[in-house]
């Protein structure tokens, strides 16, 4: 096929313009995004119902709820989480589950229970969880005059902010076409309060019902009724709605003989609902939005864009503060320049190596020409298998850079090695490429036949390494194509008037056999009995290496802030939250740049867990990363001396890496019940287990209390007195301003009329407070109710399972699930089971052992499909653990930890030293044919050893300046550069002294190689 190609440049070229031209188009409207649109199956329940009990919720609403969607197809798991007024059941689905039918699903069971929960409950939000659901960027509004107005002015200013960003800042943003939904959080509402005139309702013989039942008489709405007027039909409305606070001051009824206004009764004031939650800029009162992008939104498009508007908002609104904050798209920015860094200094160090090896400039214009020219033609395979630029494909695209180097050297290396042979150009080109395609296919088959089982991964984390695996099997593809047709007809082209002086085949293998490769292989050759020795000892020093060096997730790197995880585990209001918090900012003053603080409930409809009142968020930005340990360090000692009951996690602030490839989990949940009940335990079956867990020295987690007050009614009394139950109800709601009678229609929302009371303490109210009998007299509240104080777990937790108490334990260490399960069955009256991410890392170390077994196995039967051999891919295999050791030993050395990352290193380095390796043995298998054994490994080394030593410069050449680097894009690559680094070294090594060692042993004898 080449030789027909070779003979038409015409319409290869025109071939492959084309095909640039193609990718040119398809990289502009390829979607840029931070990851893959990944649906994840996991489902969302967030159910609210105000002024409701954590007990009384979960046994009325959750538990009905949750029996009825355990009855889910392809449902894995299931838990809840029950908190005072609200809670969230979340759905783990199996990976591959059509969330879009398993939404339409969910939705069902639940309008089928519906009829069996309690009347005035909303309906159920069901939320369907995307990867693309993270947000892109967090933007802080600030007012800057708010401090200088009184208590008045600023009560109504809130409001008016409020209503401008709802209805004017989010609309905006949400107006851009990248923008997908905009969340917000940090405002306030307004409610109608109508406080009853106690002394004129009694004089008039009045009670609260009775003013709620006059509102509820002028609140109507009557719909539109067609009327016909001759050959013509209108429309005609009644409405009677109330719109405003005048009308409804303005009410007029008549009590016996007198015509009154509902003013005259009541005091009627448009107010701020209270607030159960607020957010904080540097200690200021903000608004929070919360960006997230369409899922083929352009990212780079979507920050322009954005920032223009910034710009209008801050020329427009010159009374206000915006900032930035959080912003992800600085990780795919970092993606985007390690591609352009590998494109640079790949393409200046070949064209370096190339120079000095060949002494001549066509070659390394002619590399220079291929790389960009297939990662243009990748773009276009990107599009037609409907893959995004992200993070993850990028990354595979920078990985197979090296790849194309490396393709591109040994087809022109091979090129000209045949001219120099005395073949013609043409001959030469066609035989260069023809002899090398068979071994850089293998080598780029046995390179996807290690990433590509990654898919197999279960969850999301396989789905991501589709990503990869794809980009680097296209990149892989648009390399060698290039390389097989568009180079040698390049250089067919280029070399046209080129003179290369030939050789003979005795001039060439006297050389090869004087040669100072020869002459430095025969030793190893001679005692390779002794290299073979060396092998074993090698993979026990990197053994060793391996147990020594650190291992995590992600290696250190710059973090830009840290995130503080505050529950104060006491039932505090939200100014004494508010007030800690600023006494923490205070304490903690000069070690932070900028603070955000969401504290107490968040209005996020997207939030993936309802936070209580008492709870809080603080993040804490700072451009000195090497303070982040020491604040770190300050917020848990000042917690602890001032309220050591708060329970309070911090740790940097995650990235994007950290969301994708982190979990949130704790190391090892129990999930603890009463043997007797099957219910959660109580206090008095769970202080034994406590007891021997704090003997035994586990660290440990118990879920938060709360202390709760409890309102019974005193039935007896209230008979006797004739007092209705609704009255009594009706006035508590009042007291506690609960007591919603209707709303106002005609404004942009719909604002509750509420029938409450003065704001006092409210011992105080109840002390005070009348409740009106059968007989129409007042009468004291307090003697038809019980007031008693009781503490029990903030949150209700649950499984598919069923109920259960939650126990964290913290300490990371092997065997701690059976050492528990032992303390359990020793505190008897207690049983449990297990999750966390002690189990999943678990089943993940066994996913990636089968993995790794089908790697291999993949990779043996590309090898012995290539050398028609059952013993010559073990020579080839060899060489991936000397690449490993040499890897671990460079990243022990360099201080460097075991990771992900580092991992992904070790993974191209073998694929390159494994490319090195099948070129030898290629060439040695091609030579043996017509000369001695010792003559063929001489004759390969010739053939082969420019090319190795090349591919392995120019990959460790481009490496070294990231080693150098400073910043989040270097210190992210670093690992990978050590492992890759160290691989090359110790694998360009082998593939010249160790394999032709071992393919002498397997083809010949002693006296073969003497």
């Amino acid at each position: 096929m080449l030789n027909f190609l070779i003979q038409r440049p015409v319409a290869v070229l025109m071939s492959f313009l084309g095909a640039l031209i193609l990718g040119l188009i398809v990289g502009q409207i390829l979607p840029i995004s931070l990851l893959p649109d990944i649906p994840i199956p996991r489902i969302s329940v967030q159910i609210s119902y105000a002024n409701t009990s954590a007990a009384e919720l979960e046994k009325t609403v959750v538990t009905p709820i949750r029996n009825q969607l355990l009855q889910l197809d392809q449902l894995e798991d299931l838990s809840s989480r029950t908190g005072n007024g609200q809670a969230t059941i979340e759905l783990f689905f199996e990976y591959g589950t059509n969330t879009d039918l398993t939404f339409i699903e969910v939705n069902e069971k639940i309008d089928q229970v519906m009829g069996r929960l309690p009347r005035g409950l909303e309906r159920p939000r069901v939320l369907k969880t995307n990867i693309a659901d993270i947000p892109v960027f967090f933007l802080s509004v600030v007012p800057k005059r708010l401090e200088s107005m009184d208590e008045t002015a600023r009560q109504a200013y809130l409001l008016e902010l409020s209503d401008f960003c709802r209805n004017v800042l989010k609309r905006r943003m949400e107006q851009l076409e990248e923008i997908a939904f905009v969340d917000m959080s940090g405002l306030v509402f307004p409610e109608l309060r109508i406080i009853p005139k106690a002394s004129v309702l009694q004089s008039l013989g009045m009670s609260e019902e009775t003013l709620a039942d006059i509102l509820r008489r002028n609140n109507l709405s009557l719909g539109s009724i067609i009327i016909q007027d001759g050959h013509y039909q209108y429309n005609l409305k009644l409405n009677a709605q109330l719109s405003n606070p005048e009308a409804v001051q303005n009410i007029y009824f008549r009590q016996g003989e007198r015509l009154l206004q509902l003013k005259d009764v009541a005091h009627i004031e448009l107010a701020r609902r209270p607030e159960m939650g607020r957010y904080q800029y540097d200690q200021q009162r903000a608004f929070l939005f919360s960006v997230r992008k369409k899922a083929d939104a352009r990212l780079f498009s979507l920050k322009e864009n954005f920032g223009i508007l910034l710009e209008s908002f801050k020329e427009d609104y010159p009374e206000l503060e915006f900032h930035l904050s959080n912003d992800q798209t600085r990780l795919l920015q970092v993606s985007v320049d390690n591609l352009l860094s590998s494109l640079y200094y790949g393409a200046f160090f070949a064209f370096l190596v190339l120079l000095i090896f060949f002494r001549e400039w066509r070659s390394p214009v002619l590399i220079g020409l291929a790389v960009p020219i297939a990662l243009i033609i990748a773009l276009l395979g990107f599009y037609l298998l409907n893959i995004s630029i992200n993070t993850i494909s990028l990354s595979g695209l920078i990985l197979g850079v090296g790849l194309m180097i490396d393709n591109s050297i040994i087809v022109i290396d091979n090129i000209r090695q045949q001219r120099r042979l005395g073949l013609p150009l043409t001959e030469a080109c066609v035989v260069g490429g023809n002899e090398v395609i068979r071994p850089l296919l293998s080598s780029a088959l046995t390179t996807c036949a290690v990433f590509f089982p990654l898919i197999f991964l279960s969850g999301t984390s396989g789905a991501l390494f589709y990503d990869q695996a794809v980009s680097i099997s296209v990149a892989l593809a648009a390399s060698l194509i290039t390389a097989f047709i568009l180079l040698p007809t390049l250089s067919r082209i280029f070399d046209r008037k080129k003179e290369v002086r030939a050789e003979s085949r005795e001039e060439w293998l006297h050389r090869a056999n004087t040669s100072w490769y020869a002459r430095s292989v025969d030793p190893f050759l001679k005692y390779r009995w002794g290299v073979l020795l060396f092998f074993p000892i090698v993979l026990w020093l990197a053994w060793l290496g391996f147990r020594a060096s650190p291992q995590e997730a992600f290696p250190e790197f710059t973090r830009e802030g840290l995130l503080a995880d505050i529950d104060w585990n006491e039932p505090i209001q939200l100014e004494e939250n508010q007030d800690r918090i600023e006494a923490l900012l205070d304490y903690l003053d000069g070690t932070f740049t900028s603070s955000s603080s969401l504290i107490g409930e968040q209005q996020f409809a997207l939030q993936p867990e309802a936070r209580n009142v008492n709870e809080a968020e603080l993040w804490l930005y700072t451009e000195e990363p090497e303070k982040l340990l020491g604040l770190e360090q300050k917020v848990q000692q000042w917690s602890a001396e001032h309220y050591p009951q708060a329970q309070v996690k911090s740790e940097p602030i995650k990235t994007l890496f950290d969301e994708i490839f982190t979990t949130q989990k704790p190391f090892l949940v129990a999930h603890l019940k009463s043997i007797q009940t099957q219910e959660r335990p109580t206090s008095e079956e769970l202080a034994p287990l406590l007891d021997r867990l704090d003997q035994q020295g586990f660290q440990y987690v118990v879920p938060p209390q709360n202390l709760e007050y409890q309102i019974r009614i005193r039935q007896d009394k209230a008979l006797v007195y004739e007092v209705p139950y609704d009255n009594i109800y009706h006035q508590l709601k009042t007291l506690f301003n609960i007591n919603e009678v209707g709303s106002l229609k005609g404004t942009k929302q719909l604002i509750p009329i509420l029938m409450g009371s003065e704001r006092r303490d409210f011992q105080t109210l109840l002390q005070a407070a009348q409740v009106r009998n059968r007989q129409g007299n007042e009468l004291p509240l307090r003697d038809f109710i019980e007031l008693s104080r009781s503490q029990d777990v903030k949150f209700l937790t649950a499984t598919s399972r069923g109920p259960s108490l939650d126990i964290q334990l913290t300490e990371e260490r092997e065997g701690l699930q059976e050492e528990v399960s032992r303390a359990i069955r020793q505190a008897g009256g207690l049983t449990a089971h297990f999750s966390g991410r002690y189990l999943e890392d678990a089943r993940s170390v066994r996913e990636l052992l089968w993995i790794l077994l089908v790697s291999l196995a993949l990779l043996y039967l590309i090898l012995a499909a290539q050398f028609e051999s059952l013993l010559q891919p073990l020579i080839v295999m060899l060489t991936v653990p000397l690449g490993l050791a040499g890897a671990i030993g460079m990243l022990w050395l360099s201080g460097q930890s075991v990771n992900l990352v580092s991992i992904i290193g070790m993974i191209v380095m073998s694929g390159i030293v494994v490319n090195d390796a099948i070129l030898k043995v290629d060439m040695m298998n091609r030579l043996s044919g017509m000369y001695s054994l010792k003559e063929a490994i001489h004759g390969a080394g010739q053939r082969r050893l420019r090319p190795i030593l090349m591919t392995s410069l120019t990959t460790i050449l481009a490496l070294t300046p990231i080693l150098f680097s400073e910043g989040l894009g270097a210190e992210l690559q670093r690992p990978l550069a050590f492992a890759v680094i160290g691989g090359l070294l110790s694998g360009t090594l082998a593939s010249l002294y160790f394999i032709p060692v071992v393919y002498s042993v397997f083809r010949g004898g002693k006296k073969a190689v003497r």
